[in-house]
């Protein structure tokens, strides 16, 4: 992976954390553009959530321009506390824009008689 860095690279919080950690593998890191986290009800209320924020935090101050954060889940609810988590805490000086919620949902077509 060092000597050629992966167009999209598939991890967990936790080997994210390890990756920016090293020093080797945040030259790897610098230039993402986009994060995706998939399913990402299963975390925003643990521990592994909470590693997450922090890593993703990190790998923004690593960057050269600030990633996009995808969030995908089907399950999510209150959806704008899930985007909300996803987009972390803005600072007094911080110009992070809210969050788009883009919300799907599935409906099924309805056939009704009596």
């Amino acid at each position: 992976m060092l000597k050629r860095p992966p167009h999209i690279l598939v991890t967990t919080p936790e080997s994210l954390y390890i990756l920016l950690t090293a020093d080797k593998s945040r030259a790897i890191l610098r230039d993402v553009e986009t994060v995706i986290v998939d399913e990402i009800h299963a975390v925003a209320d643990d521990k592994r959530g909470a590693h997450l924020t922090l890593s993703l935090e990190r790998l923004e101050a690593l960057t050269y321009k600030r990633p996009v954060r995808i969030g995908l889940s089907a399950t999510q609810k209150p959806i704008e506390e899930v985007a909300h988590f996803l987009t972390g805490n803005r600072g007094s000086d911080d110009v992070r824009p809210d969050p788009v919620i883009v919300n799907i949902g599935h409906k099924r077509k309805l056939d009704m008689a009596v």
